[in-house]
Parts: structure tokens; C-alpha cells; sequence
């Protein structure tokens, strides 16, 4: 089956100049009809899908192309498949690291989360003046996300 831009952006909830741009930097080649309309195949399909999620993920196109373009620059089968192997095994570090930040920063919002029971019946007003004592005030220094929620007047 082909698809036209338009129905593949659709599709992935993208945008037609999205698309385009990955037609530029050389990520997606599609096919051409006669009369010039792009075509796209399930294997194009199936890239552009690899590529959103890279792309979603926070990865560069540099990135994307590095694995996009890896195999194609070997001259054997052998060399493809360590060049291809080490640039995904990079992508696969880059990944492990932002998991270990995320899982970080959850624990993080889960323990700010419980901070905030202290202030369960609290009938001060939520600042520095209105609660001077408050006790999320005295942990800002050691829960850096408090500092997102107490003011900055003091």
C-alpha cells in the first residue's frame, strides 16, 4: 500500500512539514509518482516511525542519521553490522542514562509529594509571611524540587 504525505502525517499525528524536514536531512526518501506526488511504502511507513520515536525521545537528527545512513557507508556486511551495533548501543547508553534521570526525578516529585502531606489541614496562608514556620520551608535546602512550590521572597 502507498501513502501520500498527507495521510502518512495523519497517520502518526505529525505534521506534512515535519515529514519534509526528515526529507531533508536525508532520514526519508520517498518514492515519486509521475506527475511528482510522493509515495510512501509500509517500509517508509515503518522509518518514519523509527524515526518519530527517536525524534520524540529527544535525539538529533545527527543522531537519527548516524544509525539512518551507518550501514549504507560499510563496505561489508561485517563492518555494517559493527558500525550499525556500536551506534545503537550508543543510542541504547543514551537511553539507560535518560531512564536513570527520569527515575531520579520521580523519586524526587514522590518525595515532595509526601512532604506536602505536612501541610494536610493547614489553614496559613502558602508564603514565607502567612507561614514562616512552615516545615517545607525548612527542607528547601535538601529537596530541591520544593523550590519549585515555596516562594522566592526570602
Amino acid at each position: 500500500m502507498n501513502y501520500k504525505i498527507g495521510e502518512l502525517a495523519e497517520r502518526f499525528g505529525t505534521t506534512v512539514r515535519t515529514i519534509r524536514y526528515y526529507e531533508e536531512a536525508r532520514l526519508l526518501e520517498p518514492l515519486r509518482s509521475s506527475g511528482g506526488t510522493r509515495l510512501y511504502t509500509e517500509r517508509h511507513r515503518a522509518r518514519l516511525q523509527a524515526i518519530l520515536e527517536l525524534a520524540d525521545s529527544g535525539f538529533s537528527l545527527e543522531a537519527i542519521g548516524q544509525v539512518v545512513h551507518a550501514r549504507a557507508q560499510c563496505r561489508t556486511g561485517e563492518e555494517g553490522r559493527r558500525v550499525v551495533s556500536a551506534r545503537l548501543a550508543a543510542v541504547g547508553q543514551t537511553i539507560a542514562g535518560r531512564i536513570a534521570d527520569l527515575t531520579r526525578l520521580q523519586n524526587r516529585l514522590s518525595e515532595a509529594e509526601a512532604l506536602l502531606e505536612q501541610c494536610r489541614g493547614c489553614r496559613n496562608r502558602p508564603s514565607s509571611q502567612g507561614c514562616p514556620a512552615c516545615p517545607l520551608k525548612q527542607q528547601r535546602e535538601d529537596r530541591v524540587l520544593l523550590n519549585l512550590i515555596w516562594d522566592q521572597d526570602d
